[in-house]
């Protein structure tokens, strides 16, 4: 038996299963643990660095010491009776006695441990002088690292409380004790020790504030891998357990087998390669991708904006003078953020090819798949999952449990790998009080950010971008953002944040109206923004006739007219309800397959498949028989990042970059009067004068307030600001706009600080300006701030599906599953669960579909709940759609929520490949007034019935 009582305390255990108990001794995870963060940090030298920069210390072997100490210390709330107690049968037969039944399980282990850190521990360190004779004058910045290191289930601990109420009196100390002096004679040199007094305690608290932001996101994943039953075999035998010592130095040898296998570490880049050979598929590089190409990095964090015509090559632009970054040792990855979901999706087909040139050796990016594969194989080679624990008598969510539910998500895996791309949510949650916020920031730590249609972000959005960009240029990252065009408020204000996060004074911007436009700063010369002119492309240098039209009859008319002269079309709406009525219009019109419908209630598999026979019928490399005579009725889905090309082009009013964007569709690839490709870079189009039609309320000098409301109610929020629909509309009276000479007055007359309304749509501006106040105070509330560090605050932290990276009507995940012989199957088929659960995922309005209704039936309620369990998260931020196919078509049924009341009714709806989500009855504005009592987010109850 050993005399060390922190071997009598289980860390990690299996469900009880009849045969000998399995368990895992917590001081052996613990250092599990601490070595995953060692071996991370001896294998990035960058975060090393940035380590001892800001805390000033001179030798990386002593900050791997201070690190592995503070990750062993990352489970101390399971030491707590408490905690143990959940599992009685391991609890008695290690410490021979029954737990006792005043410590209740009800406050999670990682709190336990801080409160054990504040309320004895900190006492005992100052007392004992861990970290030198000054140690109790840095209590508060060591406070700092123990909430990093305790907080590692993705968010802050709770601080509030007693540590008596949950652990033994005497017992529990005691083994923490002797576990806290023997990790420290483990970990540290004795002259090693005092390494917080080698600042002064103010300036080593703020050291600390700042990186407890990262060192939260090391524990997190140091936890995750550390968790990994494949590579940390459980080892219980109290009685005759492997000292400390011993099984440090094996803890230390699977760490870097686990890290191996990870696919989070730094990468080789390599030396910088030319444009031709990252992108041999482009002939001539563009103007902006030319200087790309030849402008050289500073050193240190630096941005850059790119503001160029759609068309223009801004993407491989980015990845080009991302890889130099690299190359020049500023960054170790890069991470593509694009605005939707959508324009993700089709970006990794995009730049797939160029994973491999960009890092050196490293196969598991070799991705040369078709889309769907590339999807899963790059999701697979970042963290493995590894078993999840499923011990159902443990209340605490495993660290296996949750690395498999939040890797489950494939936008997610990104952030953590050396090169990705997905939605720019991801990248914003990093700075939103949501859960594993810190893993996200870890996981961008020295990318390149690349972040696409930047104009494309609201109030909301930008206010959050700014903070992120704030904490990343921190952690000396740097970033590159896009866009087609950029105010000049908005582009100080970007410059700004990075700015400030720099520790910089505002950079001062020269007002430049040229365009296209290269706008830098470098960290090493502050003083002010550099800027530089770009010349245009003669290929996508054009004058656009603009036909703006106010009934939908003769919209009709000129697309009908188009298709029968051979001509493919693409109407773009402002909202799904409209897509489909026009779809329907066209529907008895065109023969079967030459329509197309494609938004964003769509599957994500079958949304997948939209998005690749689009690429296949307009893309670059489409014919003229593919070509002719095809409609494709979309939404924004298609305004952006798809490199997609129509000869005639409708769009509804939208704000004037949203037009250009949706113009940039139009005649995008030279071809020749039949449709074919010109190839010779040279070349121009020869379809005749490109015609961009759009659709909008009757023009008027004098409108009223109703002006647009009255002519698109569906679409009157999407775009709330019918003051700048109005200018958007005045601008176009003039029948044509040249690119792009007139980019800048267009963006400018619209957006500019000095523009003017009618006095009737003054009100409606009022309101909106008031909306996108109330939004940047939203994002005040709802960010992280830098200098408070890594600390709850008295504000409760929530999933990211309930803390929003963007505002606006609230949405849900709605996951699709089919009847089949009594089972609830995912949507779309897949020999991995969690994927087929994913490709059968949309997002819906949350009024759509509030909830799932129970099914009457007992076995079908059973099967419901099975299926819930097999959802990311058990389906805790998702509602399950069960269909049912009824006379050759798919059914369900869902509650609704009605707007602005706490009514809910029950409406049916119908799924189908082709034309996605579709709600088969108008929601009822007389809601039957049923309150559905609900478990998760399922509810119970019928229609009109009170429940």
């Amino acid at each position: 038996m050993s005399s060390k009582s922190y071997f009598r305390y289980w860390g990690k255990a299996k469900p009880q299963d009849g045969c000998a108990a399995q368990f895992h001794l917590l001081p052996y995870h613990c250092l599990d643990v601490a070595a995953v963060g060692l071996q991370y940090l001896r294998r990035s030298p960058a975060f090393s660095r940035l380590l001892c920069q800001q805390l000033h210390w001179k030798d990386e072997t002593v900050l791997e010491g201070w690190v592995a100490f503070w990750l062993a210390m990352h489970d101390l709330g399971k030491f707590s009776e408490a905690f143990q107690s959940q599992r009685p049968d391991l609890f008695t037969a290690i410490r021979g006695r029954v737990p006792g039944a005043s410590k209740v399980y009800t406050l999670r282990h990682d709190s336990l441990g801080m409160l054990f850190w504040k309320d004895k521990l900190a006492e005992r360190a100052a007392d004992e002088r861990w970290f030198g004779p000054q140690t109790e004058y840095y209590e508060c910045g060591l406070d700092y690292w123990a909430r990093a290191a305790t907080g590692h289930h993705g968010q802050p601990p709770h601080e509030d409380g007693s540590w008596c109420m949950h652990f033994h009196r005497h017992d529990d100390p005691a083994a923490i004790f002797e576990f806290t002096t023997d990790i420290r004679n483990l970990v540290f040199a004795e002259q090693n020790a005092a390494f917080p007094t080698m600042l002064d305690a103010e300036s080593f608290e703020w050291a600390s504030q700042s990186l407890s932001w990262w060192i939260a996101g090391l524990v997190v994943l140091a936890d995750w891998l550390g968790s990994n039953t494949d590579y940390f075999a459980y080892r219980a035998g109290p009685e005759d357990p492997l000292s400390l010592r011993k099984y440090w130095e094996h803890a230390k040898g699977q760490a870097t087998v686990a890290l191996d296998h990870s696919g989070v570490l730094p990468l080789n880049t390599g030396r910088a390669l030319p444009f031709d050979a990252l992108f041999p598929g482009i002939p001539i590089p563009s103007p902006l991708q030319t200087w790309a190409a030849a402008t050289e990095p500073s050193q240190g964090p630096q941005i850059y904006l790119l503001e160029d015509v759609t068309g223009a090559g801004k993407t491989e632009a980015a990845v080009l003078l991302a890889h130099r970054l690299m190359a020049a040792g500023q960054a170790d990855g890069f991470f593509l953020g694009l605005p939707t979901m959508a324009t993700a999706n089709a970006m990794y087909g995009r730049i797939a090819q160029v994973y491999a040139r960009l890092f050196e050796g490293n196969a598991s990016l070799v991705l040369a798949h078709g889309q769907r594969d590339l999807v899963e194989a790059f999701a697979e080679s970042v963290i493995p999952v590894g078993a999840v624990e499923m011990d159902r008598q443990q209340l605490d969510e495993t660290a296996s449990a949750r690395c498999s539910a939040w890797l489950a998500d494939h936008n997610k895996r990104a952030l953590m790998a050396p090169a990705g791309v997905g939605t720019i949510d991801q990248a914003l949650l990093a700075v939103l009080q949501s859960r594993h916020q810190s893993l996200r920031l870890f996981g961008l730590f020295r990318k390149v950010l690349v972040v696409d249609e930047v104009h494309a972000c609201d109030t909301y959005m930008q206010s959050v971008l700014e903070n992120l960009l704030t904490f990343h240029a921190r952690a000396g990252g740097s970033a590159i953002l896009l866009s087609a065009t950029l105010t000049q408020r908005m582009k100080r204000a970007l410059l700004r944040a990075f700015a400030v996060g720099c520790q910089s004074e505002a950079p001062m911007v020269a007002v430049e109206v040229a365009y296209p436009l290269v706008t830098s700063w470098h960290s090493v010369r502050p003083d002010g923004a550099n800027t530089t002119l770009i010349a245009t492309r003669s290929d996508v240098k054009r004058t656009v006739a603009v036909d703006y039209l106010s009934d939908e009859t003769q919209v009709v008319a000129a697309i009908e007219a188009a298709l029968a002269a051979g001509k493919c079309v693409c109407w773009i709406r402002n909202t799904v309800a409209d897509a489909l009525e026009a779809y329907t219009i066209f529907g008895g019109k065109l023969p079967a397959g030459k329509l197309t419908l494609f938004h964003a209630r769509f599957a994500l598999r079958d949304r997948l498949h939209a998005e690749s026979k689009i690429l296949e019928m307009f893309g670059k490399d489409s014919t003229p028989v593919q070509r002719q005579g095809r409609l494709v009725i979309a939404t924004q889905v298609v305004e952006q990042s798809l490199d997609a090309d129509w000869d005639f082009v409708v769009s509804d009013l939208a704000p004037i970059d949203r037009l250009i964007q949706r113009a940039g569709r139009l005649q995008r690839h030279p071809r020749d009067p039949q449709g074919r490709r010109l190839r010779d870079p040279a070349a121009s189009d020869q379809r005749g004068e490109p015609r961009f039609c759009v659709f909008g309320p009757a023009w008027t000098e004098i409108p009223k307030a109703n002006w647009f409301k009255s002519a698109f109610k569906k679409a009157a929020n999407v775009y709330p600001h019918h003051g700048q629909l109005w200018l958007t509309a005045k601008a176009l009276q003039s029948g044509l706009f040249a690119m792009p000479k007139d980019a800048r007055n267009l963006i400018e007359g619209v957006f500019g600080d000095d523009v003017e309304f009618p006095t009737a749509l003054q009100h409606n501006a009022d309101q909106v300006t008031g909306l996108a106040f109330a939004a940047a105070g939203q994002a005040q509330m709802n960010g992280v701030k830098l200098d408070l560090g890594y600390v709850r605050g008295g504000v409760e932290w929530c999933s990211e599906a309930k803390t929003p990276s963007r505002l606006g009507e609230a949405s849900i995940s709605v996951v699709l599953a089919r009847w089949e012989t009594g089972r609830l199957m995912p949507w779309c088929e897949h020999k991995k669960l969690r994927h087929a659960w994913a490709y059968s995922t949309i997002r819906v309005a949350e009024r759509l579909i509030a909830k799932t209704v129970e099914p009457e039936d007992l076995d079908r309620q059973s099967a419901l709940q099975q299926a819930l369990l097999t959802l990311p998260g058990r389906g805790q931020w998702a509602v399950l759609l069960p269909l049912e196919q009824i006379d050759g078509v798919w059914i369900g049924q869902a509650w609704s929520k009605q707007a602005g009341r706490d009514e809910f009714v029950i409406r049916r709806w119908r799924y189908q490949a082709d034309s996605g989500l579709v709600g088969l009855e108008a929601p009822d504005e007389n809601s039957s007034g049923a309150h559905p009592a609900t478990a998760g987010n399922v509810a119970f109850g019928k229609a009109g019935e009170p429940t």
